[in-house]
């Protein structure tokens, strides 16, 4: 039997987006799966490859990142045409201006009599815990579901939220048995591998990686403990390796990313006894990490928790970055507190790691 490691991370390295007119594009963790799927609809995550992006570079400011200027340039080129449509949720501001973007090119579009670009919905979806976010909240996600049901020339039923969360959940908890895989003092899981097994879950359908995921956790589990120094990764979301393979090229080991791409992609399970729509919109409220979680006692907890498991901590912010940046000197000095030595990286500088795994190989012996 082929490896489900090797199919897992052909998956997440392809990103391929299937073909059909129930294909939908998300383009982060925080638009919630379960509607889409209740609909009938394929979510897929946005997250493509392009070496060039003419129509990026025509419409959008360089600050934007380089993700969010691929996605703009594969919606816009005509490669993205198949989809039905795209969600975007208001997690980020990037992502709120990505959608602004795409819709004013829409509309000149439509005046010109230009390419089809698919409908882009945004799911405002606050993420500061009051009362009245969680109010605000909810009422989008109705508002949401009104929409895809649009899109999709359907009802969503109860009971098609029912099924999609007990799919979605069902995958949730194998890829929490992979994570795992990468916990304690004798891991098993190089980050490296566990970015790419965790990221797949965004690429594919949820049954077929319930599958797959049970399949590699065991043939993981076969495996003799890792060594050298475990790491936890704190910044700008991870969608490449290539941190990871510098930093565990130097011997050392990424045990876990305080991001969506790796070991917080899972997350809780959605409650099942709760009514199904305000069961999913809670989990999206309250469960998903992202940058505008407030207040920073709430965003910093999984941090901080995991911070404590870990040899040392390395903040990757590249210069793409215009919002972790702001948290990282309350942060560096939780650290200090606490003696948790720490690495500030803004690109993959093999010297500056090679010096920091060695001081940690020092201090731990």
């Amino acid at each position: 039997m082929a490896s489900a490691i090797a199919a897992l991370t052909r998956i997440y390295t392809e990103r391929a987006v299937p073909a059909g007119t129930d294909v939908i594009g998300v383009t982060s963790n925080t638009v919630p799966w379960e509607l889409l799927r209740a609909a009938g609809l394929r979510p897929v995550l946005l997250s493509p490859h392009r070496a060039n992006t003419p129509f990026a570079d025509r419409y959008m400011e360089d600050v934007f990142a380089a993700r969010m200027r691929a996605i703009f340039d594969y919606l816009l080129s005509g490669d993205g045409a198949g989809l039905c449509g795209v969600v975007i949720p208001r997690t980020s501001e990037q992502e709120h201006k990505l959608y602004l973007y795409l819709r004013e090119v829409a509309r000149e579009a439509a005046r010109q009599g230009g390419e089809r670009i698919p409908p882009a919905l945004l799911y405002n979806l606050p993420h500061t815990r009051s009362h009245e976010a969680r109010v605000y909240g909810l009422e989008r996600t109705r508002q949401l579901k009104t929409d895809i049901e649009n899109l999709a020339g359907r009802a969503i039923l109860d009971e098609d939220l029912a099924a999609a969360i007990g799919e979605g959940n069902d995958a949730r908890g194998t890829l929490r048995d992979l994570m795992r895989c990468r916990e304690g003092v004798a891991p098993r899981l190089r980050g490296t591998e566990a970015l790419a097994l965790a990221g797949a879950w965004y690429f594919t359908d949820r049954r077929a990686y319930a599958a797959m995921a049970t399949r590699a956790a065991c043939e993981i589990e076969m495996r003799e403990p890792l060594k050298g120094p475990r790491i936890l990764v704190k910044g700008v979301p991870t969608d490449h390796t290539r941190l990871h393979e510098a930093v565990e090229r130097e011997g050392a080991v990424i045990v876990a990313e305080d991001d969506w791409w790796g070991s917080r992609a899972a997350g809780l399970d959605i409650d099942a006894r709760t009514e199904p729509l305000t069961a999913i919109f809670e989990k999206y409220f309250l469960d998903a990490p992202g940058p505008r979680v407030f207040p920073a006692a709430v965003a910093d907890e999984w941090f901080l928790n995991k911070a404590g498991e870990a040899d040392g901590v390395i903040f990757y912010l590249p210069p793409e970055d215009d919002v972790i940046g702001w948290d990282y000197p309350r942060l560096r000095a939780e650290l200090d507190g606490r003696g948790i030595p720490h690495l500030l990286l803004r690109d993959e500088s093999r010297e500056a790691i090679g010096e920091f795994v060695a001081g940690l190989k020092d201090l731990h012996g």
